[in-house]
């Protein structure tokens, strides 16, 4: 038992973490049937899935373009080893967080209700009106636009591709620093926003106030084409915090961190999905608000773990941590700092 904990104590947080949700899954399954109802929601595959995609097809191109280099007399065990091991780091680094990812669409449905069944969208609609006098969503109604619903659908939209795309970029530019913080600071906020969403459930203004809106959002072919996406693969009561905008607001503080020329654009990018949430009548003002509470802990709770956790001192990426709080953001960091 002993050992057990040595070992655990010794391997990647992201690692320890992935294995306890499964566990905690395979509980689950066992004592509540609920293994026919297990399957991959179609962002599973955007989210984490492409990336990984993304990059196995560049190391099986950079393989295939050195392999006369092996020769022809190499040692076949070594050959498979050296083919294999690209695929492997790859699996290692972006695995556990797709399994968590996989986890959280396909199972939150069916876990949510069962847990806490009193939703909090009351409680939500009274705060946003007592702070407006009126639901911010109504307050906007006057506004509406086709072309500014389409606009605003786009942006929600990319919520699925701003993550995975700034994890890659920084995978590809083998900063492992950012990489690993900016993924364990995803999955904290990840973590954190279930408990919330089991503690405080809603279903968000659009289906609260069902026909109490009297002008429709009318968008046109990106609206359809989003909301038919965002339909098929949308997770019911998951409003409070809205992880559509702490989701961003996170990785802006890695971007101020790491890439301080992208820091502002990340800014901006966060105000339109402020916006958007509201606009299209996903999120109560409370959601958003909670989210600039939640996405600066996440931040500051991942960073607290990783520097204490002592396989992530073993690593090396503690160190890193230290080392980057020690001295001011000042844009791109070196390779020769970073990890990679």
């Amino acid at each position: 038992m002993r050992k057990l904990g040595q070992f655990i104590l010794q391997s990647r947080l992201e690692n320890v973490a992935a294995a306890a949700v499964s566990i905690g899954l395979l509980i689950l399954f066992l004592t509540t049937r609920l293994f026919d109802s297990f399957e991959l929601g179609p962002l599973d595959f955007v989210f984490i899935l492409m990336p990984m995609g993304l990059l196995c097809f560049k190391a099986l191109l950079q393989l295939l373009a050195g392999r006369d280099e092996t020769g022809e007399n190499a040692d076949p065990l070594k050959y498979l080893a050296a083919f294999f091991r690209p695929f492997v780091n790859i699996f290692q680094d972006w695995f556990p967080f797709f399994l968590l990812c996989a986890c959280y669409y396909a199972l939150y449905t069916n876990l949510i209700l069962r847990v806490n069944p009193h939703t909090a969208d009351p409680f939500l609609s009274r705060i946003d009106a007592f702070i407006f006098g009126n639901q911010p969503s109504f307050l906007i109604e006057p506004f509406i636009q086709p072309w500014l619903t389409d606009f605003l659908n786009a942006i929600y939209f990319s919520h699925v591709l701003f993550f995975p795309g700034v994890a890659l970029y920084f995978y590809l530019a083998m900063d492992r620093t950012a990489f690993r913080r900016l993924m364990m600071g995803y999955l904290t906020l990840f973590l954190m926003g279930i408990v919330s969403y089991l503690l405080v459930p809603a279903v968000g203004p659009e289906k609260f106030f069902g026909g109490q809106y009297t002008r429709d959002l009318h968008g046109q072919t990106v609206s359809h084409g989003v909301d038919y996406i965002i339909n098929l693969g949308r997770v019911s009561h998951d409003c409070f915090p809205s992880l559509h905008v702490g989701v961003p607001l996170l990785i802006a503080f890695y971007l101020r961190d790491y890439r301080r020329k992208l820091f502002l654009p990340a800014v901006v990018y966060v105000a339109l999905m402020c916006l958007a949430t509201i606009y299209l009548r996903y999120h109560y003002f409370a959601d958003v608000a909670a989210a600039f509470a939640y996405a600066p802990a996440a931040y500051a709770l991942n960073d607290f773990v990783l520097k204490r956790w002592p396989g992530e001192q073993r690593t090396g990426l503690a160190g890193e941590i230290e080392k980057r709080q020690r001295q001011p953001a000042t844009g791109k960091v070196p390779l020769s700092e970073s990890g990679g």
